[in-house]
């Protein structure tokens, strides 16, 4: 029977319904982690001992030149050995006189992956975990006054929620400012729930497409989780018209809520959004501009 070797054609995509869909806040069931390995080990043998050394295959080796071949080889290697001395007088070659050429790394600079990792160190203290009676999400603690920003669907109709810190510590919040339009919400924890991070203060963060940024929360109940990408495009419109930082940085439900952070390790946005053609991240998430948690903060008493 012959095989037919076209591939099916691509069905079209449905249409999008305008605005982002938001991260749904309640996890996915894990349904626990896969067991390991239990495939029982390979019996040891021991080696097999070596041959006694007159027992070894010999080496083979080149068959020998001829007399005027080895002549003209002995001609070659005296004229290399000349070169390589005439050279040594004349400046040519390498000579213990000359001094050696290293390379070096200039001091005071780190590399992106040492600067993502000590930005990480210091933005990962501020995020904690978010859970209501109906899901869980994320949250950031912001700086100078102790104050929790969030999503607005992460808390949508709860008045108090449950705050778990960095350090594994609960404590108890209340929703003290909510604005659905721009899915944003601060909670006003009854306790120290760890160090504030600080928020960019530039428009939009001061990002630019191509900038490295990472997010930090617990999808899918994982907390402390860390993924990074870059900026892929800044001002998108969302939901309501409201300006989105798009991002490639892998963001998944239980995500929502925790912080975008740059490699200065400021908070330039709240992951709030994600939009794929599967249940899954693809690489398009959106963020609530950190500019948008500022005005909110002021609307705190």
């Amino acid at each position: 029977m012959p095989v037919n070797s076209q591939l099916p054609p691509i069905p079209p995509r449905p249409e999008q319904p305008g605005g982002l869909p938001p991260i749904p806040s309640r996890p996915a069931h894990l349904g626990g982690l896969p067991p390991l390995n239990t495939r029982e080990p390979r019996a040891w043998s021991a080696p097999r001992p070596r041959p006694a050394p007159s027992a070894r295959r010999p080496r083979r080796g080149l068959p020998p030149l001829p007399g005027k071949g080895a002549a003209v080889v002995a001609a070659v290697l005296a004229a290399g050995v000349v070169g390589g001395v005439a050279g040594a007088q004349f400046g040519g070659g390498d000579s213990p006189s000359s001094p050696a050429t290293t390379a070096t790394t200039p001091t005071g600079i780190s590399s992106p992956a040492g600067q993502l990792a000590s930005a990480v160190a210091a933005a990962a203290p501020s995020v904690v975990q978010v859970r209501t009676s109906t899901g869980q999400g994320s949250g950031v603690v912001v700086a100078d006054r102790g104050l929790i920003v969030t999503n607005h669907h992460v808390v949508a109709d709860s008045e108090r929620v449950a705050v778990i810190t960095a350090d594994d510590r609960q404590v108890s919040a209340v929703v003290v400012q909510d604005d659905p339009e721009q899915d944003l919400a601060i909670l006003q924890p009854s306790g120290p729930t760890g160090p504030g991070a600080l928020i960019a203060g530039e428009a939009n963060g001061g990002l630019r497409v191509g900038d490295q940024v990472f997010a930090i929360g617990s999808p899918f109940g994982l907390q402390n989780t860390v993924t990074s990408g870059i900026v892929s495009y800044v001002d998108r419109p969302g939901e309501g018209g409201v300006p989105m930082i798009q991002t490639d940085a892998p963001i998944n439900p239980g995500t929502s809520g925790g912080g975008l952070f740059d490699l200065r390790g400021r908070l330039v946005g709240i992951p709030t959004a994600i939009r794929a053609p599967i249940s899954g991240n693809v690489g398009i998430g959106f963020a609530v501009p950190a500019s948008r948690v500022t005005q909110l903060l002021e609307r705190v008493p």
